[in-house]
């Protein structure tokens, strides 16, 4: 059975052995963000995505399945219930900011933006300077839930 859950205190650890094989620069292991969500296969943690929220906007700080489980359709599951948990706190756009492209979020109907695009509330927010990015994504929530991305 397949579970996305949001993460517990006791679940850092796990999280920290998976980011030990991950390309994950941007998840902080000092600590476990509020906004963490885990997948669970057969009582197994697999992966993790985790968002920061500022009012109505969030950022997709990191998105993980580990490799012996990718291409079962995880990840889609947990960045559809990363938009979900966002939309429930009021979220009405979440951002990715990345130094390579990363398609994959189209699915999901994100649109790649400039950074005089970006919301200036998101980068005075989390300090993030939209210049120091080659690639900037955009998900409108509303959008989302009224487009085939959605179903």
């Amino acid at each position: 059975m397949i579970t996305i859950r949001k993460a517990i205190a006791d679940d850092k650890l796990t999280i920290q052995k998976l980011n030990n094989n991950a390309d994950v620069r941007q998840f902080c292991l000092d600590c476990l963000p509020e906004h963490t969500m885990v997948v669970e296969l057969e009582d197994t943690l697999v992966g993790y995505g985790s968002l920061d929220i500022a009012d109505e906007l969030a950022i997709i700080r990191c998105v993980y399945i580990a490799h012996n489980y990718r291409n079962q359709g995880l990840g889609d599951g947990l960045v559809r219930a990363l938009i979900n948990y966002a939309d429930r706190r009021a979220v009405k756009r979440i951002y990715i900011f990345s130094d390579r492209e990363i398609d994959y979020f189209k699915r999901f109907g994100f649109k790649y933006i400039s950074s005089d695009q970006c919301d200036i509330k998101i980068v005075g927010a989390y300090n993030t300077n939209s210049d120091d990015y080659s690639y900037i994504m955009e998900l409108d929530i509303d959008e989302y839930f009224n487009s085939r991305h959605c179903h």
